[in-house]
């Protein structure tokens, strides 16, 4: 099975490489998907609209969705992308991934709680990003590396502060979920296990030690999760076919 695996705001693919690394393909392949070019070029225009930004997505993941299973798993922004791209899929009636897995993501009806950073001065904006948390102090702290980071990450910062759902498609989609989230993180609980409301199967929650970002500290436990997880669901489906 392919996990294709999301990023947070302003963060890269090679945030899962260590996946890649800890996990034999045999057992799980981890596609680490690229939402955006990883770095601003004259030639680039980066979109600010989270419905551009999954459009796109959607155009280049889909002729990678054959017959075999596949998952998808998010980080915040990375959540929602891959709430709402499995969303697309279902309208366009495309195959659905096999499982949802969230973390750190706050339910869509939520985000207008964000309090709009993307638009602040640069010190400003700099210090904000310090403070949340996710990016390294060496870029932070480097002007070169800033000067090609900082236009990605202010793009996704405007693309997720900015996004309101379209309610116009189903809210549910009949996908299991398993949402994880950090016990120290800022994001209300309410938000959290109102992932129910979206889920159509089941939905399972699991407390991470750590804030937002507690990806980076707790991966070999969230890839336990998500093994254990998966390999129920394809017990599941062998059993379904006799």
């Amino acid at each position: 099975m392919k996990l294709f695996c999301f990023p947070y705001a302003g963060g890269l693919p090679s945030i899962y490489y260590g996946w890649k690394r800890a996990l034999s393909p045999a057992l799980l392949e981890i596609d680490p998907f690229e939402v955006r070019p990883s770095l601003q070029s004259d030639s680039v225009v980066l979109s600010t609209s989270f419905y551009e930004v999954l459009e796109d997505v959607y155009k280049r993941i889909t002729p990678e969705l054959g017959e075999e299973p596949f998952a998808f798993y998010g980080h915040s922004m990375g959540g929602l992308i891959a709430f709402e791209l499995t969303r697309k899929l279902l309208q366009n009636g495309k195959p659905l991934p096999q499982h949802l897995f969230l973390s750190a993501s706050r339910v869509p009806h939520a985000y207008h709680k964000l309090v709009k950073t993307y638009n602040l001065p640069h010190n400003e904006f700099i210090e904000s990003l310090r403070t949340l948390g996710g990016t390294p102090n060496e870029v932070l702290d480097n002007h070169e590396l800033l000067e090609l980071f900082l236009p990605n990450i202010r793009a996704d910062f405007q693309a997720v502060q900015t996004y309101e759902m379209n309610n116009e498609l189903p809210q549910q989609i009949p996908v299991n979920m398993t949402v994880l989230f950090g016990k120290e993180d800022s994001i209300e609980i309410q938000d959290i296990v109102a992932w129910r409301d979206y889920c159509g199967r089941e939905c399972k929650f699991y407390p991470m030690p750590g804030g937002h970002f507690f990806i980076h500290q707790q991966m070999n436990t969230i890839l336990v999760i998500i093994q254990d997880t998966l390999k129920v669901e394809q017990a599941v489906a062998i059993r379904a076919q006799f």
